[in-house]
């Protein structure tokens, strides 16, 4: 009888207590977790169940329906990718378009639409995360809504002031954004649209999105020697990065709104190494109370280094080109046709353009760091700097900028930036990383490369920042800037996007002759609780959430 009841009591003990340990959706077991702090990783478990972080710690008697050794890799929180132009791939009918896989092989699992809306001004945002939701997403998303699609809506000249009814009009279109989940406002002040917006536009929209606790976000006036749009003759103010950062201050204090600035940078050669007199603008600015963040990405060459402009047709001709416009390259020729039309007509033009050439020149980086990356009549120029062409013809520098630019079609990527500069944004502790990239290939490899990058080049091999500190800048604390309490971290209840990759193989291989190279090294990536990467494959899960702001409580 005492045998029975031992064997009993073994049995009982047991079976209860396999049945009172948990069964998770995903268990992570034995990985070095940074938990999203900035502080050193430690060894946990992570479980996940039903699209949450269930647990973290020793969870030896868990079982799941997936187990995941993760025994010498890292496992984070996914990364928040403050500047994106992703709609391209969400927009797109293919699945792995809709995926952005450039962006899950990097370990991005929530993308912000900050630069403003990624719809047509006839578009609600509420119709935009309608058709998102139902057909679905890779990463999450969140959006803004754009000063300049709100004035292409409601004024009647676009390079005007609003009048006070349509200015009205405009705070009426983004409190409807603001109800429908915008984040607030956001606007590119440094192109030919965005520069005709005043601050005190940008103050009196401010002060209605910050009612609903919302941000104002841009790519600012200026990042550099002068505007893009600016040219040496024109007669207006020149804009400096300086000036730029004052701008975004001011409209902080002035709307009582947190002011966010994408890809900070300092371009030109006289504002090289400008980028520690920028953040002490910033820094005092923070120290005085005033919330003012930044992203950043890590090249040294921009989307409009891509296919450097050296004659601008907007100040001469008051024309643009509107983004996406499918006759883009015919409508370039026939402007640059006639400017040069004008200049055969009046000399003083054509020497005012010849002075502006040299001036826009210097503001690229130099005539030795302007490549010829594209030019079907003479391949032999492909991969030549301006100055090596001009040697070659035996011109001037613009001269040859002529040949290649007005009289032809070629292509010039600059690197207008210096690595100093990326290096002194990328130690501050308010800066996150971004990619400004896009969810289709071919403009820029900071859409298919940008996070592994920083790990890859600036953490491992010139450790310019720590490991824990880059997890920081590109989890919690974007998470942070948002607002969002629930996602950015390793922490029981936090939204499943979560990151497993392997530090030793992690690199990029995008590269501006091949720009739609997967990163490698990414094993793992989580979102809501799905795999979507799984052994470095794309599952074609399609998990991703359209993140609406929280109206405040009345």
């Amino acid at each position: 009888m005492k045998t029975w009841n031992v064997l009993v009591i073994f049995f009982l003990t047991a079976f209860g207590s396999a049945a009172a340990q948990p069964r998770y959706d995903i268990l992570i077991r034995g990985g070095r977790v940074l938990d999203g702090s900035g502080n050193p990783w430690f060894t946990r478990d992570v479980a996940i169940q039903n699209g949450r972080i269930a647990a973290v710690g020793r969870l030896d008697g868990a079982s799941a329906d997936r187990v995941i050794d993760a025994d010498g890799l890292y496992v984070s929180p996914g990364f928040i990718d403050m500047h994106s132009h992703a709609n391209s791939g969400f927009d797109h009918e293919e699945r792995r378009a809709k995926a952005t896989v450039n962006n899950l092989m990097q370990g991005i699992t929530t993308v912000v639409f900050s630069e403003g809306s990624a719809w047509g001004q006839d578009e609600r945002i509420q119709d935009k995360s309608g058709q998102w939701t139902s057909s679905g997403i890779g990463t999450n998303a969140a959006m803004f809504v754009g000063i300049s699609n709100v004035r292409r809506e409601v004024m009647q000249d676009p390079e005007g002031r609003p009048t006070e009814p349509e200015m009205e009009e405009m705070k009426r279109l983004v409190r409807q954004a603001m109800e429908g989940g915008a984040y607030g406002i956001a606007t590119a002040l440094d192109y030919w649209p965005g520069h005709f917006i005043t601050t005190q536009e940008i103050i009196e929209l401010g002060k209605v999105v910050a009612s609903y606790g919302g941000i104002f976000a841009a790519h600012m006036r200026s990042e550099g020697l002068r505007s893009l749009w600016w040219v040496e003759s024109d007669p207006s103010p020149r804009v400096t990065l300086l000036d730029a950062v004052r701008e975004m201050i001011h409209i902080s204090k002035a709307a009582g709104i947190p002011v966010h600035i994408g890809h900070i940078k300092s371009t030109g050669v006289p504002f090289w190494g400008m980028s520690r007199e920028a953040c002490a603008l910033i820094e005092k600015a923070r120290a005085e109370g005033v919330p003012v963040t930044a992203d950043q990405y890590p090249y040294i060459s921009s989307g409009p280094d891509g296919n450097t402009q050296l004659f601008k047709w907007q100040p001469y001709l008051r024309e643009s080109i509107p983004f996406g416009a499918e006759d883009r390259s015919a409508k370039v020729r026939e402007l640059k046709d006639r400017i040069r039309a004008r200049m055969e007509e009046d000399a003083t033009f054509a020497s005012r353009v010849e002075k502006d050439v040299y001036h826009e020149i210097l503001a690229r980086g130099g005539a030795d760091r302007m490549f010829v990356s594209e030019y079907e009549e003479r391949p032999a120029y492909v991969g030549k700097t301006l100055a090596e062409v001009a040697e070659l013809r035996g011109e001037s520098l613009y001269a040859t900028a002529r040949y290649l630019q007005l009289d032809h079609d070629a292509r010039i990527r600059s690197y207008s930036m210096s690595e100093e500069d990326i290096h002194y944004y990328l130690t501050r502790d308010y800066i996150t990383v971004a990619t400004d990239g896009f969810g289709l290939p071919g403009r820029h490899p900071r859409s298919y490369g940008t996070f592994p990058r920083v790990m890859r080049k600036y953490v491992l091999d010139e450790q310019v920042i720590t490991l824990p500190f880059f997890i920081r800048k590109s989890t919690s604390l974007p998470a942070a800037i948002m607002g969002w309490d629930d996602r950015g971290w390793i922490k029981k209840d936090y939204r499943a996007d979560v990151l497993i990759f392997d530090l030793d193989t992690i690199r990029d291989r995008a590269t501006f002759d091949e720009m739609d190279l997967y990163s490698e090294g990414m094993r793992y990536v989580v979102i809501g609780g799905k795999l979507v990467i799984d052994e470095g494959q794309y599952t074609g899960e399609l998990p991703g959430e359209v993140i609406a702001k929280a109206k405040p409580s009345s």
